[in-house]
């Protein structure tokens, strides 16, 4: 930390050298590990991005893209710096609480589909990538495969590849592939800001919206409110959409080493 402290000059906004005690971890984060950091003009999150952006199939270049785009439409808090070796970048901090699970409630739910439409319906860039379900997971099930000695689980691979490819029909929006809770937070005066791009793609609409409710615990009547709302008119496109999700969010678990091989197997069993 010492060393990217240093760097203090190649900043834009800061003009005297930061101390050590300006600067304080930040809770959360599965993958990348952010500090608070205070200056004198302002307060702003250090994010050091995790060492195993590879084995997740993450690409950085295209997530500042898109992070940029977002934040130029006031979508996401703009980036203040970006170290050359891109081994870190500096954004703008929002204060406001990260939320949680029991957050999902069908009003706030309401709220944050419509800041996904509102995503989905920006212009598309030419410069992002196009995800493939199948190619995703098939990066997850090669970490998976190279952590363990055979499974039952890896048997199950050709048949969920078969299944799962593809996308509910031909619609492509850029997507933040990941709007769970803990990548929302919410100001004090009751907006809504996504953060987190690093999966962010070319995608179909339907996966941010199966994404978002993985978590929520709506009734039937609350769940069809929502998705009438949001213009869902096919059950089956959303059924698949729902299924595709949970396949890369258990893949993803498993890959990244928070669920064992007893708690995959059943998930995959179930799609």
């Amino acid at each position: 930390m010492l060393s990217i402290l240093n760097d203090w000059e190649q900043w834009p906004f800061c003009a005297e050298p930061p101390r050590p005690e300006h600067i304080r971890p930040l809770p959360g984060g599965l993958t990348n590990q952010c500090f608070l950091l205070q200056l004198d003009g302002g307060q702003y999150v250090l994010r050091l991005e995790g060492h195993n952006s590879q084995a997740l199939d993450i690409n950085r270049d295209a997530e500042f893209r898109i992070h940029r785009l977002l934040a130029s439409k006031g979508l996401t808090p703009a980036i203040r710096y970006r170290a050359p070796q891109q081994h870190y970048w500096i954004r703008d901090y929002i204060p406001g609480r990260t939320l949680q699970p029991q957050d999902l409630t069908l009003p706030r739910l309401q709220n944050m589909a419509l800041q996904l439409r509102q995503i989905h319906q920006l212009p598309t860039p030419a410069d992002i990538p196009v995800l493939s379900i199948g190619d995703k997971a098939a990066h997850y099930w090669d970490s998976i495969a190279a952590q363990t000695d055979h499974s039952p689980l890896l048997d199950l691979r050709p048949l969920l590849q078969s299944r799962l490819q593809g996308a509910p029909d031909a619609r492509r929006t850029l997507c933040h592939m990941d709007p769970t809770p803990a990548n929302w937070i919410e100001t004090t005066d009751g907006k809504l800001v996504l953060l987190d791009w690093e999966y962010a793609a070319l995608g179909h609409p339907l996966w941010d919206l199966a994404a978002l409710l993985q978590q929520a615990t709506l009734s039937p009547p609350e769940e069809a409110q929502l998705l009438h709302s949001y213009g869902v008119s096919n059950p089956q496109h959303w059924q698949f959409a729902q299924a595709q999700m949970r396949y890369l969010a258990a893949l993803w678990y498993r890959a990244q080493g928070y669920w064992s091989d007893e708690e995959l197997l059943p998930v995959l069993r179930s799609l």
